[in-house]
């Protein structure tokens, strides 16, 4: 009996077997295994299995008119925008299309075409569908490519699709991890058969995955070239003949390659200083396992350490099949992972990508083999349940968090077309009782609230201005428009609504906030977000804001001229 795992050599098990057949587990009859063909082993479960998964991951989607995602109503904005800003006169003197090369534009090209065909709220959910079905499938089919069979672990990839990254709506960085898996899949399956057909389809595209994300197009690199290093070094150099076969296998990864470093070269994000910022490492041990986390952290817990266990199990009593290719690239993203800051270049949680690729790749690159029929029938009635009670608790919480949506749509229903608004928040430092306990819907424990850019609606709604839209020239297509530009703090979330009873503004507030200072005469409204946590918001300001309406999560102030 094999003691240890065993590394799967991508190019040597190009044969599907059940798992019964392909090793026989100590204490049970070989041709008992061969005689009988296991319910969990057939072609018909699999696919089943994968289309019922995949059904799940679309059920909260379906049944919320716009979910719970932190960036999310920030994109979907400018995205509205970019398709109907020209055209409508409210919005047209306040922004303007600004194209160039950015590599995180993917959503921007799009989603506005999608909402010329469906409304812009059902276009950004087909949007969202997206980001969850291909990074999922893209980790499906990576695993197929390494191993070349099926393997109902495979579906439990399901656990990853809800990540950090997706409730905090990053969606050109799932989208580009997705379209890279399914690149690296292609790659992997026919670079042996086809070197032609391999590279000419990698430079297509690798620059579609770089105008997605610049993360997603390194992502797609790291995982060619540790398939490409994993040959070599099975291969050895030890010959001439050794070392011009790699020097041929390495040139055809960089011309495939070599397209998007040089976009990379011609973008404004390449002239971004890099300005780095670190995170201490017990927060950075934390964030290692937001490939699944979600709003419950005792939930998270449970199951991280059941996935972990089940891991951990297979690899100790020899039952684990590890791609060699795809260990060399988890290695690789652990040790950037210790090393990468939280923010450079303008760009925040940089490292929390890290972790959210590992986990994909966990489910990639492991496989499980001979468990037996007993263990393999309990652990996937316990990674059922475990699963349908993660995706019943995700879709309560964004049905829950529909409430809020109704109500400051209907709080801001009297903003005029083309006014200014002022987005504001009530902090923890507020109200810390208040904000422990506040809806599930409305934070990601330790990582940041979902309603920050709901202030978005009035622009979608209203068609005023607010000063939080994504629109930095150096990531997003589009920029503001003066003389509205003196307005905008692109890179802040709301700001502290305590903040506007300052006589004197302190310059670390005006850099983040620069329309701080005389706020009252460049708005004609104040937007308050979490209004719950403050109890006597009725009388702020009373000299200078007038309440207009308080529904909820939200109230609206007219500002006294």
């Amino acid at each position: 009996m094999t003691m240890g795992p065993d590394f799967a050599n991508p190019e040597v098990a190009l044969v599907y077997l059940p798992e019964e057949q392909e090793k026989s587990v100590a204490g049970q009859n070989p041709s008992a295994n061969f005689s009988r063909e296991n319910l969990l082993d057939r072609a018909i479960t699999w696919w089943v299995g994968l289309a019922l998964m995949l059904g799940c991951l679309l059920i909260p989607l379906i049944l919320t008119e716009v979910p719970p995602l932190t960036d999310y109503p920030n994109h979907l904005a400018r995205c509205y925008l970019l398709a109907f800003g020209s055209s409508d006169p409210a919005l047209r003197p306040m922004f303007s299309a600004h194209w160039q090369i950015i590599p995180n534009i993917g959503v921007d090209l799009i989603l506005p075409k999608l909402m010329h065909v469906f409304p812009p709220l059902l276009a950004g959910r087909v949007m969202l569908a997206c980001c969850l079905l291909i990074p999922t499938t893209g980790a499906i089919a990576l695993s197929r490519a390494y191993f070349r069979r099926r393997s109902l672990w495979q579906i439990a990839t399901g656990f990853a699709a809800f990540n950090v990254l997706f409730l905090m709506g990053f969606m050109n960085f799932e989208l580009a991890i997705g379209i890279a898996m399914w690149g690296a899949a292609a790659w992997i399956r026919y670079r042996e058969q086809n070197l032609a057909a391999a590279v000419g389809s990698a430079i297509i595209l690798a620059p579609i995955v770089f105008f997605f994300h610049l993360f997603g197009f390194c992502f797609y690199a790291l995982l060619v070239g540790s398939y490409e290093f994993f040959v070599l070094f099975e291969r050895g150099l030890r010959t001439w003949t050794d070392v011009r076969y790699a020097a041929r296998r390495a040139s055809a990864f960089g011309l495939a390659m070599v397209i998007p470093a040089l976009l990379y070269s011609a973008s404004p994000l390449e002239r971004v200083s890099f300005s780095p910022a670190w995170v201490s490492l017990p927060r950075k041990l934390y964030l290692a396992f937001d490939s699944i986390m979600e709003y419950s952290s005792l939930f998270d817990w449970l199951i991280a350490a059941s996935l972990v266990a089940f891991l951990f199990f297979c690899a100790m009593k020899g039952r684990a099949r590890i791609s060699k290719a795809a260990l060399i690239c988890c290695t690789a993203l652990l040790c950037i992972y210790l090393v990468t800051p939280v923010s450079f270049k303008g760009v925040y949680f940089v490292d929390t990508r890290l972790p959210v690729m590992l986990g994909f790749m966990v489910f990639a690159g492991f496989m499980p083999r001979g468990v037996n029929s007993r263990e393999r029938t309990a652990s996937v009635a316990f990674f059922i349940i475990l699963f349908v009670a993660r995706m019943a608790l995700i879709t309560n919480v964004w049905v829950d968090s529909q409430r809020d949506l109704a109500d400051l749509r209907q709080t801001i229903a009297s903003v005029t077309p083309g006014s200014r608004v002022l987005a504001a928040d009530v902090k923890y430092s507020d109200n810390p009782d208040w904000y422990s306990n506040m809806p599930l819907c409305r934070r990601l424990p330790e990582v940041a609230p979902t309603y920050w850019h709901l202030a978005s609606f009035v622009l979608l709604d209203r068609h005023a201005f607010w000063p939080n839209i994504f629109a930095e020239e150096s990531q997003q297509p589009i920029a503001i428009s003066e003389p509205y530009r003196e307005l905008g703090a692109i890179r802040s979330p709301p700001l502290n609504y305590t903040d506007l009873t300052m006589s004197h503004v302190p310059e670390e507030e005006l850099a983040h906030f620069p329309y701080l200072a005389d706020w009252k005469e460049k708005f004609d409204y104040v937007l308050v977000l979490n209004a719950e946590g403050a109890p006597e918001l009725d009388h702020f300001l009373p000299n200078q804001l007038q309440l207009v309406d308080r529904q909820g999560i939200a109230a609206l102030f007219k500002i006294k001229k």
